[in-house]
């Protein structure tokens, strides 16, 4: 059930030479949708649609199903059906980290922000002071997947308006589509299940390690152990319907590819000597006058 496309990691260059700017993000976000949109309607993509389409479909018939034996084995498994983590960070009363301190409280951290910010970091502190260019790149593609991911789910969110399974006002959860958006913002669990976000940046995250490192076998294996893991438990405490999960590991699995094979092909371009593109790029300057700005265009 996790992976509706299976992960097919291609070899990738030994050595890969600086991925980008950051301030050169927002183009690649929005380039990113343009070639989201082409794929979503391209048909020979049609049959991996269908299957997450089909697959939700008959998820949705049997969600009440999916969560009473979830939770009937979290009991079993003595697995807490509510948050209980601990607050180790916060600025007057906006929380900034809570940590985990229970077994189910870990299961449901793997697809924390956190986690996958800690993970794009630490490749990213590898690739600069280890001077590991493809951990570098690495590491930016999990920005670039993160942001795209996060940005479509939270648009879906935002549209279809499902209740989560712990505030459902009736089974399956009710549907509000376009709902108004500061009912959304005093009740989030009231709108937002579908799709899960969590698991969506989690398949992302997978998709890319597992594409850039194959020479790995474990990586895959151990990273969709942790995200069965994930979507159990978020089924155990009630925040998602198992309906929600087959949407979310598609998109996760598109925009991790296309992080992946932007990286790929900015790299082989550098390798050869080629122009990469021909976007403009803004770079923060510090000189003895203040701040500016470097413009770059490369033609």
């Amino acid at each position: 059930m996790l992976f509706s496309a299976p992960i097919q990691a291609e070899e990738a260059p030994k050595q890969m030479p600086p991925y980008g700017e950051l301030l050169s993000l927002p183009e690649i976000i929005y380039d990113d949708y343009l070639n989201a949109y082409d794929r979503v309607f391209d048909w020979e993509q049609a049959p991996y649609w269908w299957a997450v389409g089909l697959s939700t479909a008959a998820l949705l018939a049997t969600d009440d199903k999916w969560i009473a034996e979830s939770q009937r084995l979290g009991r079993k498994l003595h697995l807490s059906e509510k948050d209980r983590t601990t607050t180790v960070a916060s600025y007057k009363d906006v929380t900034i980290l809570r940590l985990p301190r229970d077994t189910g409280s870990f299961m449901y951290f793997i697809g924390d922000g956190w986690t996958h910010a800690s993970i794009a970091a630490g490749f990213l502190a590898v690739g600069t002071w280890g001077e590991n260019e493809k951990a570098y790149n690495v590491g930016y593609q999990l920005i670039e997947g993160m942001i795209s991911t996060t940005i479509a789910t939270q648009t879906l969110k935002h549209i279809t308006g499902h209740e989560t399974p712990d505030h459902a006002s009736k089974p399956g959860g009710r549907w509000d589509f376009f709902p108004n958006q500061r009912a959304y913002f005093d009740c989030v669990p009231c709108y937002d299940a579908f799709p899960s976000g969590h698991l969506a940046v989690g398949s992302m995250t997978l998709t890319v390690i597992a594409k850039n490192y194959p020479d790995n076998p474990w990586i895959v294996p151990v990273g969709s152990t942790l995200l069965s893991m994930l979507s159990f438990q978020m089924m155990n405490n009630g925040v998602h319907w198992a309906s929600d999960y087959p949407l979310a590991i598609a998109l996760g699995y598109t925009f991790g590819t296309m992080a992946y094979e932007r990286g790929l092909r900015e790299s082989n371009a550098m390798g050869s000597g080629a122009v990469v593109n021909n976007a403009i790029q803004w770079t923060p300057l510090l000189l003895p006058e203040g701040l500016g700005l470097a413009m770059r265009y490369d033609f």
